[in-house]
């Protein structure tokens, strides 16, 4: 299973807003579909954690449509603020289902990040949204048991393109980095900027 956020197809402002490496929104489209498909194959499962794309003219429509098709895997969109294509559009393009959020093993997958006091049961909250403008604006947030006394950290993640090397990421990928973060903040209280390498992550599978 893979995910991703904020592709932002045909955006040409996000090239210099967010500082993407491309020259051109061809350039750009093309290399997010590339890599989408060196790692996610027909078979399987991605979810899409909104913002897939910004214009919502009609003109743009039947495009984004055909480049939708072209993305490998059974597809599944969480919205948006900027997904502003009534929903059968998305389901005409070929995602399978539309939802506003997913809860999967206790991680939660969201656009927007949610709220520190909404984080509820959550092993930790998976969001895009805020690209990468805004570093460390998200610290994890601390849980208390209060028959064990037992501390945990609750993690947000931020799987935006930007900071996924402009690649889908695997749920192992997830699971590792929220770990990592986990970790982190019960030493630091803060959450730090360690990565768990990506290079194996994103090498294209055989």
């Amino acid at each position: 299973m893979f995910f991703i956020s904020d592709t932002h197809f045909g955006h040409r402002n996000i090239i210099d807003f967010c500082h993407r490496p491309f020259g051109s929104v061809t350039e750009m489209d093309e290399a997010l579909v590339e890599n989408w498909n060196k790692l996610v194959t027909p078979q399987d499962h991605i979810y899409h954690l909104g913002d897939v794309t910004m214009d919502r003219s009609s003109a743009h429509k039947a495009a984004f449509s055909r480049l939708v098709r072209r993305l490998n895997g059974h597809k599944r969109l969480i919205m948006g603020n900027h997904d502003h294509f009534p929903v059968r559009v998305y389901l005409d393009a070929g995602f399978e289902k539309v939802m506003s959020y997913q809860r999967l093993d206790h991680y939660w997958f969201m656009h927007v990040p949610c709220h520190p006091s909404s984080v509820g049961s959550a092993r930790a909250i998976i969001h895009g949204h805020v690209h990468n403008n805004q570093p460390g604006a998200f610290p994890a947030v601390m849980r208390l048991d209060k028959e064990t006394q037992r501390v945990s950290w609750i993690p947000y993640i931020n799987i935006c393109v930007e900071e996924t090397n402009y690649h889908p990421v695997s749920f192992d990928w997830i699971k590792e980095k929220v770990n990592h973060e986990a970790k982190e903040s019960k030493f630091t209280k803060t959450p730090t900027q360690g990565v768990p390498d990506l290079e194996e992550e994103l090498a294209p599978r055989p």
